[in-house]
């Protein structure tokens, strides 16, 4: 759809003229939430993240110029059938040639979304920076492998290895889950860790650990916030993190080898305020300029 804006789409860094290989970024959006266990409404996240883009303005909150930061934006891929369509997400995130941002839709788009990183980057570590109020480790979830609470139980049967998986925000358990966060050897930091020690502390743990990876894909469910900050999402968590939390965990990924991110369980018909939304922008954009701030030093 078309919208007056203050800047055009993604505050002026979409360049149509351009393909995924002249571009910085590739955006995608996966507007599916039919296995979302709860409530609807992540399927129209894409348009409204889109929508509203175009009142973004190309900086970010320290000033950092992003004008030079192109982005190609796909479309979307339409989902009706997961188990076949998922297969096409998969094989489109490994063949793109540069960084992808993915808007979800519910966090069980993020499965392919993993596999084709793993496939991108065979041979190589691929950390995963991991934000959510639940670790998504479920084997099978409400009679689906690919439900948005079996994310990660898939990417670690992709070959991506446990002790590359680092978990900030998660404060919801299901019994199924628990063998794997005790003796796997993920780490996991809780929303309350992160309130007891405080957020730089604990960025400086993962990033200890990111550290050694090759490349870093980061998976952002939009209730990590606690639901003060992002009402508008399928299964809000009580505790959760504070939206300067994400922020200043995003902003000490500085100089590590980031190579996506994708934003899930945005749910536009739970938010009026659609601050949500707007949540979810400002962390793609300062996601963006850490980006930037790599390639001006």
């Amino acid at each position: 759809m078309t919208v007056e804006g203050t800047h055009n789409l993604w505050g002026d860094l979409h360049r149509p003229d351009f393909t995924p290989k002249q571009a910085d970024f590739s955006v995608l959006g996966l507007p599916y939430d039919g296995l979302a266990s709860a409530r609807k409404g992540a399927a129209l996240a894409p348009e409204r993240l889109r929508y509203w883009s175009r009142h973004l303005t190309p900086f970010s909150e320290d000033r950092t110029r992003l004008k030079d930061m192109t982005i190609c934006d796909l479309g979307d891929i339409p989902i009706n059938d997961p188990a076949l369509d998922y297969v096409l997400v998969r094989q489109k995130v490994a063949s793109l040639p540069n960084i992808p941002i993915l808007l979800g839709g519910d966090h069980s788009v993020s499965i392919p979304i993993l596999q084709g990183q793993r496939e991108r980057y065979a041979g190589q570590r691929l950390g995963i920076l991991w934000i959510d109020a639940h670790p998504d480790l479920c084997d099978e979830f409400d009679g689906s492998r690919l439900s948005h609470a079996s994310v990660m139980r898939r990417a670690l049967e992709a070959g991506i290895e446990p002790h590359d998986v680092c978990m900030v925000g998660v404060r919801s358990w299901e019994d199924q889950e628990i063998d794997l966060i005790e003796n796997s050897g993920i780490h996991v930091y809780t929303a309350a860790d992160v309130a007891e020690r405080g957020m730089r502390k604990v960025a400086d743990s993962v990033r200890n650990i990111l550290n050694d990876c090759d490349v870093i894909h980061i998976s952002l469910d939009i209730d990590c916030l606690d639901p003060s900050a992002a009402p508008g999402t399928g299964i809000p968590e009580f505790g959760g993190l504070t939206s300067r939390d994400v922020l200043t965990l995003l902003k000490s990924m500085q100089g590590l080898p980031l190579a996506g991110l994708d934003v899930v369980e945005i749910a536009p018909p739970l938010d009026p305020s659609e601050a949500t939304v707007f949540a979810g922008l400002k962390i793609i954009m300062e996601f963006i300029a850490v980006i930037a701030r790599d390639r001006q030093k």
